[in-house]
């Protein structure tokens, strides 16, 4: 056994310890429930269509978020195919339950409409409810169009698009690219996009860095060792190998962005390191590439790979924690990790998100069974999509 893999080894010991012993002060709260997604389709055209495809019942929530007003807006990334009504959903109640309603718009969810929403993944709703949309293009793993990957921010309160790019293929290759996530600075005007690169053999993971001011975009890191798969890396959730096909590999993925906006954090999905960068490198176009491999800082070794990550004001910074059902924070000032969440039925965190009171909160999705085509949307044992509220409130990043 290498150093690596005993030290990742003790380290998840300790942590799984700590799951069964602290039980009381690392539960999670479900506050949203649900076996299969419904949709409240108001043109009746996409309902008939909806009514009469494959899908229906069939798709998977990913990426979840809050706005001021305590709205909670959930994506689903057309992975399955391109008649899943919309990418961007607020959930609405219905009943006991909840519905997904396209937003901002059924028009722009229109997977037909040339300035649409394709497939949406990651995505930010900011300190002035803007909401950054990060769109991979690829529905169902396809191609992209030429305006297909974008970034397109919309002013919730206002009602209206107040900017949009789309991506070049210097920033996001129409073939390879996997557009993942995104994290907001509105001090300097940046944001920064993780690019997991999956549909190439080696993946061509990478990070994007987005000026706002001049509406410009730039790759960094390039299908790097920080940015793709570690060599035969393979993981298990509740004991089941993931895909039970062949061997998951996904670059970089989750991302995170320090309360003082100077340090960026990521990971790669099918990794256990998260990595750091200091933001001011990542905005200076004339820092190279090799500088920046140099100023790289691996954080810690991770005894889970993680998905979503999230930070608060004070450094903190939140992953999700696949093999372990839960949710980690990693403390940069003291260099500890700790267990702050964990629930037997938290079966692949995906993504975290701060409610306006300052709770944080977890989607899991049960993705590795959806990927395997192996999820039962009628009468599960457990539900296959959980909103849980985590036992943290912080003051978020983005304020």
């Amino acid at each position: 056994m290498t150093i690596l893999k005993a030290t990742t080894a003790v380290v998840l010991g300790m942590l799984v310890g700590a799951a069964s012993a602290h039980a009381q002060e690392t539960s999670a709260e479900p506050i949203v429930r649900l076996n299969a997604l419904t949709y409240k389709i108001d043109d009746a055209g996409i309902q008939k269509r909806w009514d009469a495809s494959p899908l229906k019942g069939k798709a998977l929530a990913q990426g979840l978020k809050f706005d001021s007003a305590g709205n909670m807006y959930v994506t689903t990334a057309r992975w399955g195919g391109a008649d899943i009504p919309a990418t961007v959903s607020r959930l609405v109640k219905a009943g006991d339950g909840f519905e997904l309603q396209a937003f901002p718009s059924e028009a722009l969810n229109d997977v037909e409409n040339p300035e649409g929403l394709k497939a949406v993944l990651g995505f930010e709703i900011d300190e002035n409810d803007v909401m950054w949309i990060l769109d991979q293009g690829h529905v169902a793993g396809a191609p992209s169009g030429e305006k297909d990957e974008k970034l397109v921010l919309w002013d919730i309160k206002a009602g209206k698009e107040i900017q949009r790019l789309a991506f070049g293929p210097e920033v996001s290759n129409k073939t390879c690219s996997f557009l993942n996530d995104v994290v907001v600075d509105n001090s300097s005007g940046f944001a920064y996009i993780t690019d997991s690169g999956i549909f190439s053999d080696p993946l061509c993971g990478g990070l994007i860095v987005y000026d706002k001011n001049t509406n410009t975009a730039r790759r960094v890191l390039d299908a790097t060792r920080f940015t793709n798969d570690e060599p035969n890396f393979s993981f298990a959730i509740d004991g089941r190998q993931v895909l039970k096909n062949g061997r998951m590999r996904t670059g970089a993925d989750g991302i995170a962005l320090s309360g003082d906006k100077q340090t960026l954090y990521w990971t790669n999905l099918t990794g256990n390191a998260l990595y750091s960068l200091p933001t001011a490198l990542l905005r200076d176009p004339k820092v190279s590439e090799a500088e920046l491999q140099g100023a790289i800082r691996v954080e810690v070794v991770l005894p889970s790979n993680t998905d979503g990550l999230t930070a608060d004001k004070d450094g903190n910074v939140y992953l999700t924690a696949l093999q372990l059902n839960g949710v980690l924070k990693w403390d940069p000032a003291t260099r500890r990790l700790s267990q702050v969440a964990y629930h037997p039925e938290m079966s692949w965190p995906d993504t975290l998100a701060w409610a306006p009171d300052g709770t944080l909160h977890a989607i899991s999705n049960h993705l590795h069974l959806w990927v395997d085509q192996d999820m039962n949307f009628e009468d599960p044992s457990v539900p296959n999509f959980t909103i849980w509220r985590l036992p943290v409130k912080a003051q978020p990043y983005l304020n």
